[in-house]
């Protein structure tokens, strides 16, 4: 996919899962987007927010528990550099605190695994900027 969205640019997508596994599954499911993007995926919080500081992204997507700072912590990060994206938490380890904790840190969405790849690619086409979606929607009739 080569057309630029109303951005300028396709839609950036960092993916932040320190499981390779699951992290193919996520890239492979990000196909049934429909639109055209830049995926990256990265194995930490510390990396993740090293890329970001190179070039920010529209959307990310992020274990929560991860090895060193959590993806609660990260999405934290960027706001005190003052990035608010979009943001996805994905997680095993679904509880009250970290449901919580998620709110708190102003994540506009939750699964738990294991998941489905169709509600996976659902949440994350709610989550794309509504001009990525009128893109979409032109693209695909």
């Amino acid at each position: 996919m080569t057309n630029a969205t109303t951005y300028g640019h396709p839609v950036r997508i960092l993916l932040v899962e320190d499981d390779n596994n699951i992290g193919r599954i996520i890239e492979f499911a990000m196909r049934g987007i429909g639109i055209p993007y830049e995926f990256v995926s990265v194995l930490s919080a510390e990396e993740g927010l090293e890329r970001w500081q190179e070039q920010p992204f529209d959307l990310l997507i992020t274990d929560y528990n991860l090895r060193g700072m959590n993806g609660v912590r990260l999405i934290k990060a960027l706001h005190e550099r003052g990035y608010y994206p979009p943001t996805l938490i994905v997680t095993a380890y679904d509880s009250a605190e970290v449901r919580q904790a998620a709110a708190e840190a102003a994540v506009d969405s939750y699964m738990t695994k294991p998941f489905f790849i169709d509600e996976l690619i659902e949440r994350i086409k709610q989550l794309l900027p509504s001009a990525h979606i009128v893109h979409e929607r032109a693209l695909n009739g």
